[in-house]
């Protein structure tokens, strides 16, 4: 049976917990690694889905974990998440090939020994795009950099997001408002109590970070206005109104007595904060 969740707090991890949260937040980081080189123009989301599931499946002996936080369960359509171009998250598993150009993303959430990882990167396919693409990209992963910056006990959860939204803003960006686009605690399950936008929002309010808790950072935004939409499809795609560019990047942190633990890093990673952190 499945844990009943309360959306309104966060079950606390304790050290042995954190410990096989970031077990399979290291799995769903090598896959990342190991999808990698085949992210190519040409190849499909479907051969791309493919790999992927061989890869959670028989390579790390996981558990595909595809339930949104609308309690939407896509497992049956994809073994990940895609974001290619104006698709924001959940991107169907289609013969549509990538393009050089398209900014194009995998978000990997699986369940290992009954704990959840989840994590996602982006690409610019053929490492070729417009000025505007590549800028979002990078201020996509910066956001998230902040947002993991800020964490700490202590830390309110408003001040994070509006932080994020202010430094997203002052490139001309827009944070991305649409159903499941946001951060959120994890543990047994994808979900297990708080969702956490990264923008101003009510369901921030009151919300104080403290030791014990895991959650994403994940902050999504767009080259457009901000407004989403969710398709009409087996994977229920988000996808922005105005079809401008999305993107996003994420990482699970535990958070510790001073600060926070990324769960879920892949090699070489750097995820230094480059910039001065806007006031609230």
């Amino acid at each position: 049976m499945a844990p009943v969740v309360d959306y309104n707090k966060i079950p606390l991890k304790t050290p042995e917990e954190v410990a096989k949260l970031r077990k399979a937040g290291w799995i769903c980081a090598r896959i990342l690694e190991d999808i990698s080189p085949h992210v190519q123009p040409g190849v499909t989301k479907s051969q791309l889905n493919d790999k992927l599931h061989d890869l959670i499946v028989n390579k790390y002996e996981a558990e595909v974990d595809r339930e949104d936080l609308t309690g939407y369960d896509s497992s049956s359509f994809a073994s990940v998440s895609f974001s290619h171009n104006d698709i924001a998250f959940n991107g169907e598993a289609s013969d549509e090939p990538l393009k050089r150009g398209d900014v194009f993303g995998i978000d990997v959430s699986i369940k290992k020994d009954g704990w959840c990882g989840d994590t996602s990167r982006q690409w610019i396919i053929g490492d070729d795009t417009s000025a505007q693409s590549r800028l979002l990209v990078a201020v996509a992963y910066q956001a998230m950099c902040l947002g993991i910056k800020l964490v700490k006990p202590g830390a309110k959860v408003q001040d994070i997001a509006v932080t994020v939204q202010k430094y997203v803003e002052s490139f001309g960006f827009s944070m991305l408002k649409v159903d499941s686009g946001t951060g959120h605690s994890i543990g047994r399950v994808h979900a297990d109590g708080w969702h956490l936008p990264f923008y101003h929002d009510p369901r921030n309010e009151g919300r104080v970070l403290t030791e014990g808790m895991v959650i994403t950072i994940e902050p999504f935004l767009c080259a457009g206005k901000g407004d989403g939409i969710r398709l009409d499809n087996v994977t229920k795609t988000a996808a922005t109104a105005d079809k401008s560019i999305a993107c996003y990047w994420e990482h699970v942190v535990a958070i510790t007595k001073d600060g926070c633990e990324i769960l879920d890093l892949r090699e070489g990673e750097d995820t230094t904060f480059y910039g001065s952190v806007p006031e609230v």
